[in-house]
């Protein structure tokens, strides 16, 4: 029982965050592309500085953080140049940092490339 509280407890804290991030790709803060994180930490235990080398230790780069107090806990947003997410967010659980949510710019499936590649070969043949 105690996880399906937990579960109830994330969907309802990642709704309120998708609002946020809405507002924040009007104002293209978080621009196309690259990995956005959201994680949720003690005022006391922020610090910028261990969360960007968490992320340059991943090859990638921090390009905008917004931070804010949310009852009593900061929530930071991230947007990196990262490809993939999920490199990023297993290291920062791994040091004890809450990811409530992240997103990533979806990768061209193959299906898409062959399809434009054949649009192309059609092209090319005319």
């Amino acid at each position: 029982m105690p996880n399906f509280e937990i579960m109830l407890s994330k969907e309802s804290i990642t709704d309120s965050y998708i609002n946020r991030f809405d507002a924040l790709n009007e104002g293209n803060l978080l621009g196309n592309g690259g990995v956005t994180i959201i994680l949720e930490t003690n005022p006391s235990d922020y610090l910028l500085s261990p969360i960007a080398h968490l992320i340059e230790q991943n090859n990638a780069r921090l390009l905008h953080v917004f931070s804010y107090l949310e009852n009593e806990k900061q929530i930071v947003i991230l947007k990196t140049d990262a490809e993939e997410a999920m490199p990023l967010v297993r290291s920062f659980e791994r040091f004890n940092y809450k990811v409530i949510d992240f997103r990533q710019k979806q990768p061209i499936s193959d299906e898409t490339m062959r399809s434009r590649l054949n649009e192309l070969i059609y092209y090319l043949e005319l």
